[in-house]
């Protein structure tokens, strides 16, 4: 991508943007990531990035030279169950790793879970709101089914809303939880 006429174009619109979001695919796997960044807070343009967390030592750099003013951090399942979800070796010790530095960082941020019945279950998420206790937020994201990478999700039956406030209440003892995508928005 040509990221100096993106950034133009960012700056041409700047009297009416509020900020950008930089997600993906996993936007940390691109090498040009902290040079966009750098280029965006020089024109003084917030930043939130989405990240699923891989990459720890991107995001400690990202973070220690205050390159975003938010991140969104997925929680795809419970460290168990993480090589099957991602099929990436290692990953669930490199989410820790990144969900440590983000808590740390003092950066405003959330941990954000779907909801999708192939890869957690209900009584998983209080566990993946307890790894991440003394974050901000967690938001539980309402599963739905559809083409994806996994066929399995085309036709998988998402969880009802009641149990996933159910869950959230549950998630709330460790930090403050939230659902998204209930309807028409949010539920405490």
């Amino acid at each position: 991508m040509d990221w100096d006429r993106i950034i133009q174009d960012i700056e041409a619109k700047r009297s009416w943007l509020d900020g950008v979001v930089v997600t993906g695919g996993e936007p940390t796997e691109d090498p040009d990531l902290p040079s966009l960044l750098a280029a965006l807070s020089e024109i003084g343009v917030l930043v939130k990035l989405d990240t699923n967390g891989t990459r720890p030592d991107v995001l400690r750099h990202v973070l220690a030279e205050e390159l975003v003013s938010y991140v969104a951090l997925d929680v795809k399942s419970i460290p168990s169950r993480y090589l099957e979800v991602t099929a990436q070796r290692g990953a669930a010790s490199l989410v820790a790793e990144s969900i440590e530095r983000l808590i740390r960082s003092g950066v405003d941020h959330e941990f954000r879970t779907t909801a999708y019945p192939g890869a957690v279950d209900l009584i998983d998420l209080p566990r993946i709101a307890r790894s991440v206790s003394g974050g901000r937020l967690y938001v539980i994201q309402q599963f739905r089914s559809g083409p994806t990478l996994d066929p399995a999700a085309a036709v998988a039956r998402p969880y009802d809303d009641d149990s996933l406030l159910a869950a959230a209440r549950a998630c709330s003892t460790h930090l403050p939880t939230i659902v998204r995508g209930l309807g028409q928005g949010e539920a405490a």
